[in-house]
């Protein structure tokens, strides 16, 4: 009786580009393989790509192609002298926006057309994105360049980081949100208060906005 062999080339995948500090469409430039292709496999649409594919993977990463298709490669690289691997973690590739393509999808609820796409290891809801920082309004808390995870289905409870899109506007803010109370008119308004004080508070009242997002994780580059 034959046995079918377990295909690792999605959890390999996902794995190398971590370990290599990559992301699709880095590798598209190094490789040529299309980022749309690695997109597709790591995301489980393409169970079995074709063996032209699966060698270029092997040539650029240096693998055989069925050690690549069929070892898990974490496991048998295991632990290294500094570091432990985490076992049974939850690792997907996201898109990274920046603040006019994060406004699009604030405003149109569509599908995140993005240029490049970062891993996230976690258990996050299935809309989530990265928001790259720009301008120096919320530093010392958020440099530029940074990115942050942002979910479009998470409520704001007041202290939260957020992504709101200001009426009329079609780039997005990133700013703290503040509950403030109630107008004149029994209507209730909120802030969006930058970190650094240079920059002015937004207040809905005569800035209306619409929260596009809160932040749940912050991470930087260093190159």
């Amino acid at each position: 009786m034959s046995h079918l062999k377990m295909n690792y080339i999605a959890k390999n995948l996902t794995y190398l580009l971590s370990k290599h500090n990559l992301n699709a469409y880095q590798l598209q430039d190094a490789s040529g393989i299309a980022q749309s292709t690695t997109f597709r496999i790591i995301n489980g649409e393409t169970e079995s790509p074709s063996q032209k594919t699966v060698s270029k993977y092997a040539s650029f990463f240096k693998y055989d192609v069925s050690d690549l298709m069929f070892k898990d490669l974490e496991t048998e690289l295991g632990d290294g002298d500094n570091f432990k691997r985490l076992q049974d973690t939850q690792v997907r590739q996201v898109p990274v926006l920046n603040f006019v393509q994060a406004g699009k999808f604030c405003e149109y609820h569509d599908g995140a057309i993005a240029d490049e796409y970062e891993p996230i290891s976690g258990d996050y809801g299935p809309n989530v994105y990265w928001v790259i920082i720009e301008g120096l309004s919320m530093v010392p808390d958020f440099q530029p360049k940074e990115y942050v995870l942002i979910d479009p289905d998470t409520q704001p409870i007041p202290g939260d980081f957020v992504v709101a899109l200001k009426h009329g506007e079609k780039k997005v803010t990133f700013k703290k949100w503040r509950p403030r109370g109630f107008d004149e008119n029994g209507v209730e308004y909120f802030q969006l208060v930058p970190s650094n004080p240079d920059f002015p508070t937004i207040d809905s009242r005569r800035e209306p906005f619409d929260i596009c997002g809160v932040a749940l994780e912050q991470k930087r580059k260093l190159r």
